[in-house]
């Protein structure tokens, strides 16, 4: 991290020069003020005088935090336009968005802190997914099992257990998933071995796919030997298809509570 600047209790206009100084250079900003806010876009909602945190993001990103609870008040996501100016004698700090219009307004009376600075973080982000986490994702994005898969069942109770996923190929071959999050085993293949004889009994050409990032040996072999595929799972796609559903999800809902 580059030497930071930190300045204590400065006044509007200092404030004003050293925030346009660092959203020109992409820094990462904090700020402790006593301010108000209004948001006008998808919805609308306003707060009155308090005291806050607000943090600016190099990517545009807008945070608003209360003393108390770990989410943001309010909020802009990445892309955001930021402007400072002084407004009838008090800072104005906007973060425009164009797709879709929305505007964020943070009108500040009084800076207790403000810091800039540059942070340094190319760590990659892994998600530790569960099987749950998997299936939700392939349930809306069935193409990641095979191009043109149709699903027809979930959890579908099958040889004495229940199959992840039952449906149609391109071809329409009845076809039986099993999701693993672990590299397959052997007693995967025959737990789906189970469930492909169980439909054989009135359908004679089921297929089965074990889907996994990976296979093992021993069982790599027992699965050609009894006729079943192995598929493998991208697990950094499955991942990141999760991330921005869950971000989706949390962005509508918290619009709408505001």
């Amino acid at each position: 991290m580059n030497s930071p600047t930190i300045a204590s209790d400065p006044s509007l206009a200092e404030s004003k020069d050293i925030l346009c100084k660092a959203i020109s250079k992409h820094l990462f900003i904090i700020l402790v003020t006593d301010c108000k806010i209004d948001y006008n876009g998808r919805s609308s909602s306003k707060m009155s005088w308090g005291e806050r945190v607000v943090m600016l993001k190099p990517d545009g990103a807008v945070l608003i935090h209360r003393k108390t609870n770990y989410k943001a008040v309010n909020w802009q996501p990445p892309g955001a336009n930021l402007i400072a100016s002084i407004q009838s004698g008090e800072l104005n700090i906007r973060a425009d968005r164009r797709l879709p219009r929305e505007t964020l307004s943070i009108i500040c009376r009084k800076i207790f802190f403000l810091s800039t600075f540059s942070l340094k973080d190319e760590a990659s982000f892994d998600m530790l997914l569960s099987e749950e986490d998997i299936y939700k994702v392939l349930m809306s994005h069935p193409s990641l099992i095979e191009r043109d898969f149709r699903i027809l069942t979930q959890q579908k109770a099958l040889g004495g257990g229940r199959a992840d996923i039952t449906g149609f190929d391109s071809e329409g071959k009845y076809t039986v998933v099993e999701i693993k999050r672990i590299p397959a085993d052997s007693d995967s293949i025959k737990q789906l071995y189970n469930y492909i004889s169980d439909l054989r009994a009135t359908s004679p050409h089921v297929r089965g796919i074990i889907l996994a990032p990976s296979i093992r040996t021993p069982a790599k072999k027992l699965a050609r030997s009894l006729s079943i595929e192995y598929h493998a799972i991208d697990l950094k796609k499955i991942s990141e298809i999760l991330s921005k559903k869950n971000s989706s999800d949390m962005e509508r809902l918290d619009r709408h509570l505001s």
